[in-house]
């Protein structure tokens, strides 16, 4: 008899890693109430060319941009934990106080669009980036640059700025809710929902803004 085997997709593979998580990570002052206003998360070509020379104070890392240029139509995101390394770069020591993370659907990591990359995507001009399946893998291999996977669960990419990538528009119907870092922001972010009348779950979740012990600053 026959075996019928079920085709290997990004969402099986998501499942058995366990990925629960798949985080968009952005300014609490600088970006959350632009975003809350227009009710989605825009690409950096997108608000370029609705805000011109001014939506450069809302881009997380315009000089990356400079050097894969792809990045302009994609909406950066990480999977199981933040990007850590690019909020501290923006921010420094303040970085714990001022960002919040978007939980997003995991549908979207099972869109033909989505790419992925096991480093930093602006990394060797984007060189790295790939989509489907084996993109998706890309982001688990044994070793990645320096890093390996001694220590890690099997839902954290290899690399610390491993990259998930969301093409176009992203709605705010997709963001499940908002993690913050302790009651302060909770507070802040509910009075910005309510200002802009977004229904969106806000938690604290301190574990999502503690510095990794593998990296250093």
């Amino acid at each position: 008899m026959m075996r019928l085997f079920r085709k290997e997709d990004v969402a099986g593979d998501v499942r058995r890693r366990k990925v629960e998580i798949l985080l968009h990570s952005t300014h609490l002052t600088i970006n959350l109430p632009r975003i809350l206003e227009d009710g989605y998360v825009d690409t950096a070509r997108g608000l370029r060319g609705r805000l011109g020379e001014h939506a450069e104070r809302l881009l997380h890392d315009p000089r990356r941009l400079e050097k894969f240029a792809v990045g302009l139509d994609y909406i950066n995101c990480s999977l199981t934990d933040p990007n850590y390394e690019l909020l501290y770069a923006r921010s420094k020591s303040a970085w714990q106080a001022e960002w919040v993370h978007f939980k997003l659907s995991l549908e979207l990591l099972s869109h033909p669009d989505t790419m992925f990359c096991p480093v930093s995507a602006a990394q060797d001009h984007g060189q790295h980036v790939t989509t489907g399946l084996e993109g998706f893998r890309t982001m688990f291999a044994e070793q990645v640059d320096t890093y390996s996977r001694d220590g890690l669960s099997k839902n954290e990419p290899t690399h610390p700025q491993a990259e998930v990538l969301i093409n176009g528009k992203l709605p705010l119907e997709l963001v499940q809710e908002i993690i913050t870092p302790d009651a302060q922001a909770m507070n802040e972010v509910q009075r910005l929902l309510e200002f802009y009348h977004q229904k969106i779950p806000v938690t604290v979740e301190p574990k999502f803004f503690l510095w990794p012990k593998r990296l250093k600053k």
